[in-house]
């Protein structure tokens, strides 16, 4: 049913467009924006677009859409699927038990560095397929990129000094694994998109968000917090993913460039979009904490990796090997 509603938006957006009559080798690509205008991810997207023109030979045009003008965030994979969308961006988080490979990066304190875990991941893929098993054949898109976001951090109007200054607050975070360890320190929390979150700090009803740097640029978050208390807690997962019909549209040349570009396009991009949004921030509104106070939320943190394993197990994964092979490889890649 859910489906078909989609399917019916598709139409009347396309007869909102005039439905244009295109010769059969044009290709319109609909894609709607993250964050609003000014903001990385946004221009990302601008110059992403002008690549994907650049390549076809401009015979694909790509029309953007404002944030959450066409389906909301958490909806995107199916929009995109659907043929509502055809470039989508899935954040993993948003759509909980679905992609039990990536909850493995969210486990708060495995790891440090995105562009290191992004890597490990792949390379668990090479050495585990189901780790690659993330889109059925209902889901009818095509992944372009899988990566590991930057590691979650306190984002406040008020400064958060100490683990006993979260107790009895409310708070925003961008998965569920943030949400337990929040939880298991005393606040409360609940899971929550980036401009969820903007409107929920503007409005008093939370007392800030726990999130990657890159939402403080993308969603604007600087303007409703104030300091940043560093946790490197539950990287967010995401892919970049076409509509299947779509994609089957571009020449074996287009879709070979197309893969070939997006995975360093967007890594690069959305670690250069977290360092700028850290640098603009002064340095005594970063805050970290202390030796006690980090040793203490080390312990809390535990308990979800076992609990990722018996979710693994249960799938068929052999899930303390990978957990392990992860580890391996996160301690192997730091060396160097």
């Amino acid at each position: 049913m859910k489906h078909g509603k989609l399917m019916a938006a598709a139409l009347a957006l396309a007869t909102l467009l005039g439905a244009p009559s295109l010769a059969a080798d044009n290709i319109e690509i609909k894609m709607q924006f993250a964050s609003p205008d000014g903001t990385p991810w946004n221009d990302m997207d601008r110059r992403f677009a002008a690549q994907i023109e650049e390549i076809t030979g401009d015979r694909a045009t790509v029309q953007f859409f404002p944030p959450n003008s066409v389906t909301p965030f958490k909806d995107w994979l199916q929009a995109t699927g659907a043929g509502v969308l055809d470039l989508g961006f899935v954040w993993h988080p948003a759509l909980q038990g679905k992609f039990l490979p990536m909850e493995l990066f969210s486990l708060p304190g495995l790891s440090a560095n995105q562009t290191i875990a992004s890597v490990v991941y792949w390379r668990l893929r090479e050495e585990y397929p189901q780790m690659g098993e993330l889109f059925t054949e209902q889901d009818n898109v095509v992944e372009l990129a899988t990566f590991v976001a930057m590691g979650s951090h306190l984002h406040s109007p008020e400064a958060i000094r100490s683990l006993a200054d979260l107790k009895g607050k409310v708070f925003g975070a961008q998965d569920s694994a943030g949400v337990k360890v929040l939880e298991q320190l005393g606040a409360s929390a609940s899971v929550m998109v980036g401009s969820d979150a903007y409107l929920a700090l503007q409005r008093g009803a939370i007392d800030g968000v726990l999130a990657a740097w890159g939402w403080v640029n993308n969603f604007k978050l600087n303007e409703v917090t104030t300091y940043h208390t560093l946790l490197n807690l539950n990287p967010g997962t995401y892919s970049s993913v076409m509509n299947k019909d779509t994609f089957n549209k571009l020449t074996p040349d287009e879709q070979k460039y197309l893969a070939d570009i997006v995975p360093m396009y967007f890594l690069y991009n959305t670690t250069n979009s977290a360092a700028a949004a850290s640098a603009s921030s002064p340095a005594e509104n970063i805050l970290t904490l202390s030796a006690a106070d980090q040793a203490e939320l080390a312990g809390k943190m535990r308990p979800q990796w076992d609990e990722w394993v018996a979710k693994a197990d249960a799938q068929g994964l052999p899930g303390q090997e990978i957990l392990d092979e992860a580890v391996r490889l996160m301690k192997l890649y730091n060396q160097n």
